[in-house]
């Protein structure tokens, strides 16, 4: 029997092909969605009876080894070496044919974390800090974690000791090529020097559990002149874009429990698989990618970010969980209490209160819609409405499902007092700029073009070019809410004769220069303000009325009907008042 048929012989497809996607039985059969295209009914099929996978939309198919072959990115005699140790069949090590560029480098890996091993059990600095880390011995083993000396060619000098060539140790991302320029006493005359020097050494595993490469973190005081953390370079059996930290102790329980939790760095999710959270995850050396989710996906469809409270949902984490909305992703958020700044420091102090915090996870959106209005008053002025639609309006838009997204859209609407059409059309105009089409970025808030706006700015600048008319008008301009920010601060100044800043220079040259090019005679000035005002407090009092309106409706869904009483009553006396200014 060959080694291939031996494999064939002793794994059965089922099981290969579940350890990367997830599989539900179809009769006598298993089915999925194709890992090989963007697919909503799954068309991919597995027979356990004759060994073979197919899929009838994108016409893939074959056996174990064709399969592992496509969904890794390898050749076959790397597929051959997966299988082959999955289904513990003795391969000859020298076998020319086996013998592939990227074989070489997995044994150098598997060699460096052997040697920086070795290291650690040396290091009894490096082993208490571990320790006060929160690490157990078990934990550290498990992990394979090690320590590289702080030299400039220790591990350079063990490679070319069990006879690998520079070239190749190189090509594994474990030496670097000095340049002439940057020869110094400190690396001698040799040629190469060692990338990762003083420093605690996280092995980085592909999904079958080869080491592919490492992630450096500094030991000792840290310097600013040098990186905390130091990832090794993209290789040939190495991609960060296409490494999760820990998926491969991870995604059995990921398929168990049909839920991954991501967290941010290596002690985060060791210390939570120490803590029994064994499905979990972490990027190492980049961002959560579209390439990650993908294949986070093959293993479940909800997905738990972890982080601080005061960092929630900024930046690079911001910026992942949009992804992930765009991947169709349930996503849910543990927020870790105030006083812990990871999820290592908190499950070294309480594994249990880890587990409570993971217990009371929130949907990504309620998260939102908490974090955001808890850091404004309840009476939300136009510039906190700004705000809260500026930190709301990409989650919302960044998801896919049209419904959920009405939900949201029609949430945000109520809370902010406003139609529903607002949202909608700036929801619009982002995706619109994202496509890239027309520039339709906003203008300045003084310069946007809406009937309002050009009321308030022509009212000010009345006010400013005839400032004898203020008088007139004083009592009337009181019940006037300008929606600007710039024009309440310019018309307060007017009425208390306080000083412009530079800034407000600018705006006053800007509106008078418009009036005085309006060719306005001067006995309908007076007119021309008063029927602003009137115009501007029917718009004022029709905002009232619809933010009551919002306000009713919220009422009666709660069933208080007390509340909604006395709004009614409100919203009928405005209406007379809207009456009364009209006639």
């Amino acid at each position: 029997m060959t080694p291939v048929d031996e494999i064939k012989n002793r794994l059965d497809i089922v099981e290969v092909i579940g350890g990367y996607i997830k599989l539900k039985k179809a009769g006598k059969d298993y089915k999925a969605h194709c890992p090989f295209h963007k697919e909503k009914n799954p068309s991919f099929f597995v027979s356990p009876s004759k060994q073979i996978w197919h899929c009838f939309s994108c016409q893939n198919g074959g056996d174990i080894f064709s399969f592992v072959e496509k969904i890794e990115g390898i050749e076959f005699v790397d597929a051959l070496r997966i299988l082959a140790q999955k289904a513990g069949v003795p391969l000859k090590r020298e076998d020319p044919k086996l013998r592939s560029q990227r074989t070489v480098l997995y044994e150098i890996c598997s060699e460096a974390a052997e040697f920086f091993q070795k290291e650690l059990e040396k290091d009894k600095a490096v082993q208490d800090y571990l320790k006060n880390r929160g690490l157990s011995p078990n934990t550290i083993k498990e992990f394979k974690i090690g320590y590289a000396p702080d030299s400039w060619d220790a591990l350079f000098n063990h490679f070319t000791e069990l006879g690998h060539k520079p070239d190749d140790i190189e090509k594994a991302g474990f030496i670097v090529k000095k340049e002439n320029e940057r020869r110094t006493s400190n690396v001698g005359q040799r040629n190469y020097y060692d990338r990762f020097r003083g420093r605690i050494m996280f092995p980085l595993a592909d999904l079958n559990g080869q080491i592919v490469g490492f992630s450096g973190r500094i030991f000792g005081k840290e310097d600013e002149k040098k990186a905390k953390y130091v990832n090794s370079p993209d290789t040939l059996i190495y991609n960060k874009s296409q490494i999760i930290f820990g998926m491969d102790k991870a995604k059995a329980e990921i398929r168990k429990k049909n839920e991954c939790i991501t967290v941010e760095g290596q002690f985060d999710l060791i210390m939570a698989h120490q803590a029994g959270t064994k499905n979990t995850v972490a990027t190492s050396g980049t961002a959560l990618t579209a390439n990650h989710l993908q294949i986070i996906k093959r293993y479940t469809e909800n997905l738990v970010f972890s982080f601080d409270a005061d960092t929630g949902g900024e930046g690079a984490t911001k910026k992942a969980i949009g992804l992930a909305q765009q991947f169709d992703f349930n996503i849910k958020v543990v927020v870790l209490p105030k006083e812990e700044k990871d999820p290592a420091e908190l499950i070294k102090k309480s594994p249990q209160m880890w587990q409570k915090a993971l217990e009371n996870t929130k949907p990504i959106m309620d998260f939102y819609f908490d974090n955001t209005f808890s850091k404004y008053p309840q009476a939300l002025s136009v510039e906190n409405k700004r705000e809260i639609a500026k930190e709301l309006l990409y989650p919302i838009k960044n998801i896919n499902n049209t419904v959920e997204q009405a939900h949201w859209v029609q949430l945000l609407a109520s809370k902010l007092k406003m139609e529903e059409r607002g949202i909608i059309e700036a929801l619009r105009k982002i995706k619109a700029r994202e496509e890239g089409q027309a520039d339709i970025t906003p203008e300045p808030e003084i310069y946007k073009k809406s009937r309002i706006k050009d009321l308030e700015e022509y009212l000010l600048g009345l006010i400013l070019k005839y400032t004898h008319y203020l008088k007139h008008v004083n009592e009337e301009l009181d019940t006037v809410q300008l929606s600007i920010a710039e024009f309440k601060n310019i018309l307060g100044k007017i009425k208390t004769e306080k000083e412009f800043s530079a800034d407000e220079n600018q705006i006053i040259n800007y509106l008078t220069f418009k009036i005085e090019h309006c060719n306005l005679e001067e006995e309908k000035v007076l007119d021309e303000i008063k029927c602003c005002i009137k115009e501007l407090r029917m718009n004022n009092l029709k905002e009232k009325l619809r933010e009551i309106a919002l306000d009713v409706r919220e009422a009666e869904e709660k069933k208080e009907k007390e509340k909604a009483k006395n709004l009614t009553q409100k919203f009928l006396k405005l209406s007379q008042q809207l009456n009364e200014i009209n006639n």
